[in-house]
């Protein structure tokens, strides 16, 4: 009787702690927040010379774009050009200067560095 006593009783054990409802749910997933760096953050040219800029992202788990989703661009009018690979050029003009970059993702997220032309 002991025996059958024990048995029901580890039997009653094993289907508590298995029941529906009694489990712990997984934790939920922390939500995306989308960054950007930007590299250099501040550079000395002299007038004419190129500088290549970097912007480095982070993905949402398991999105892959096809080509890295940022928009770059000189702030002031005569500040000089860059091209959608990040490749500045300075004017011909003194001066400082800005760029930046922002996300196409998440258009909010932006960066910009500091040039200065000699």
């Amino acid at each position: 009787m002991l025996i059958r006593t024990m048995f029901a009783t580890s039997l009653l054990l094993a289907f508590a702690c298995t029941s529906p409802g009694t489990t712990v749910p997984p934790k939920p997933a922390e939500p995306f927040v989308a960054r950007l760096a930007l590299r250099p953050v501040a550079v000395s040219l002299t007038r004419g010379a190129t500088q290549g800029f970097q912007a480095e992202i982070n993905y949402p788990e398991g999105i892959r774009y096809l080509r890295q989703p940022v928009a770059w661009r000189v702030v002031e009018p005569e500040g000089g050009t860059i091209t959608s690979a990040g490749l500045y050029t300075a004017p011909g003009q003194a001066g400082t200067y800005h760029v930046e970059v922002k996300r196409e993702d998440f258009p909010e997220v932006t960066a910009t560095a500091t040039v200065t032309v000699k």
